[in-house]
C-alpha cells in the first residue's frame, strides 16, 4: 500500500487528467457548433490542426473565447432558478 502523500499525488495527477478530459469533451461540443459536424470529425480535426500536445492549448483557448462572449451578454436563462 502506498504512502498518504502518494496517494494525495495520485489523486492530484487522476484530477489533472480528468479537468483536461473535461476541457478536450467541451472544446470538441464548440467545434461542432461552430463547424456543424459531428463529434469524431470534431475530434479529428483538433488533433489534426494541433497535435496531440498542442490540443489541450487550443481546447482551452476555444473554451476561454467561448466563456469571454458568453459574459458579454445577458444570459436569457438566468431568471429561471
Amino acid at each position: 500500500m502506498g504512502t498518504p502523500d502518494g496517494h494525495e499525488v495520485a489523486a492530484r495527477r487522476l484530477l489533472e487528467r480528468v479537468r483536461r478530459r473535461i476541457a478536450l469533451n467541451e472544446a470538441v461540443g464548440i467545434m461542432q457548433a461552430w463547424r456543424d459536424c459531428g463529434q469524431q470529425e470534431a475530434r479529428d480535426d483538433l488533433r489534426t490542426e494541433h497535435g496531440a500536445a498542442g490540443q489541450q492549448v487550443e481546447a482551452d483557448r476555444l473554451i476561454a473565447v467561448v466563456n469571454a462572449e458568453a459574459r458579454s451578454r445577458a444570459d436569457p436563462d438566468a431568471g429561471w432558478d
